[in-house]
């Protein structure tokens, strides 16, 4: 239910905010018709007409791109504390993980979100894997400063050691939910933190020693910086 109630506030929270991207950083009036030209009674040369230049508006080449515009490739590494819950909590430790993140900017509100990541508890007795994608919603634009939430869905893979040179690593399906802030630096880079809510779907596996449950909840909060192109 959490991530019902989580996914329903930021579809909430896109729809408010729609209506006010017409004005946001992205917008520009470049491309559209220039005004027309004055009018010549006299005969003589025609007047100047209004051109408009790309390179003086900033939309030549890739200068027209920002972090998590739209067209834009995001590309970043993301470090943090993963914290384990329920069950995994008991076993295990909480330890650092890593993450490869990638973000395409669809629109000025949505992007395509999707990430690698890996986290290693207890010595190494218990590691999780995991390949997410989800929907990304910049929920506004306040100066330099693009605060966000995501969900969506992925893969996880859970690896438990259960006895010397024995482990256990099924993949299971799962859902995740979050929100971060981000600051661009720059046109080309960014910096950001984030919090995500992971429910790996539990089930329950055959192994050597009897059945064991694998799969369960945790959440990551983790710092990255990255680049735009």
């Amino acid at each position: 239910w959490i991530f019902a109630i989580a996914v329903c506030s930021l579809s909430d929270a896109a729809a408010s905010l729609a209506s006010s991207w017409g004005n946001g950083p992205w917008s520009s009036d470049f491309g559209s018709p220039p005004p027309p030209a004055a009018s010549n009674p006299g005969g003589n040369s025609p007047a100047p007409k209004v051109q408009r230049k790309a390179s003086s508006l900033g939309l030549s080449g890739n200068s027209a791109v920002s972090p998590f515009s739209p067209g834009s490739n995001n590309i970043s590494i993301d470090v943090g504390q993963v914290f384990l819950m329920g069950d995994l909590s008991d076993r295990y430790t909480d330890s650092l993980g890593s993450r490869f993140h990638y973000t395409y900017g669809v629109s000025d509100l949505f992007a395509f979100d999707g990430s690698f990541g890996y986290s290693s508890h207890s010595d190494g007795d218990y590691t999780l894997t995991s390949l997410l994608t989800g929907l990304r919603v910049n929920l506004a634009w306040y100066d330099k400063v693009i605060p966000f939430g995501v969900f969506g869905m992925g893969f996880y893979m859970p690896s438990y050691l259960i006895k010397p040179n024995e482990r256990l690593s099924p993949i299971v399906f799962g859902l995740h939910v979050g929100a971060g802030v981000e600051l661009e630096l720059t046109k080309q880079l960014f910096f950001g933190t984030a919090l995500t809510l992971h429910n790996a779907f539990t089930t329950t596996k055959q192994t050597v020693v009897g059945p064991r449950e694998v799969g369960g909840s945790f959440a990551s909060f983790i710092v990255h910086g990255g680049v735009t192109f």
